[in-house]
């Protein structure tokens, strides 16, 4: 499925914001990111203020920066997210947009085996400006399933350590936890595109 994704780096967009009728949901960053850092490290403070996901068709919302993004839903549990992570990811230098896209595909195999999230969805710049080459998001039940199911086993951590270290430039992808507002939801056809 194709969505665009807009970033507000100093404020938050008003529902009334978004023209169209396609789905419309808003990532808001929390004031408190302090989960964060419940596995050690630093918790650098988001330059972002909300992330929002509009249907391609409809008109651009007027945010920042925007992007096309081909969206793949790893696996999806049922409920809301209580806890959700966005990272805006960037390749390492020197890997080019295919190769990066093919080991991103395939971290999804990776994170399976060694996270508990219940939905985790990977997004994949396919048009806009330079300077983002994906978008994840990483969604638990809880609070509690943050805290104990964010790695599965005791090598988990080192595990996905390695894996993305070889596609993702660590020091320059930026995560944060959000809040997720749904103005418009996916109905119909759009619901079972991006479930199935």
């Amino acid at each position: 499925m194709r969505r665009r994704c807009t970033l507000y780096r100093y404020r938050v967009p008003a529902p009334g914001e978004f023209p169209g009728s396609g789905p419309v949901s808003v990532d808001v960053v929390l004031a408190d990111q302090a989960l964060l850092g419940i596995r050690g490290g630093p918790v650098p403070e988001p330059d972002w203020a909300a992330i929002a996901w509009t249907d391609p068709d409809d008109p651009p919302p007027g945010g920042d920066r925007s992007w096309l993004v081909d969206t793949f839903v790893a696996w999806s549990g049922t409920g809301p997210a209580a806890v959700k992570q966005v990272s805006l990811v960037l390749r390492l230098e020197g890997l080019d947009a295919d190769g990066f896209t093919g080991r991103y595909r395939h971290h999804a195999t990776v994170a399976a085996a060694n996270h508990g999230m219940d939905r985790y969805v990977q997004n994949s710049v396919v048009d806009g400006p330079p300077g983002l080459d994906a978008v994840s998001e990483l969604c638990f039940s809880s609070e509690r399933s943050w805290v104990d199911d964010f790695y599965l086993l005791a090598d988990s951590a080192e595990v996905v350590r390695q894996d993305v270290r070889g596609f993702i430039d660590l020091r320059a992808t930026a995560s944060a936890l959000v809040a997720e507002h749904v103005i418009r939801p996916l109905t119909g056809s759009d619901a079972v595109r991006v479930v199935g």
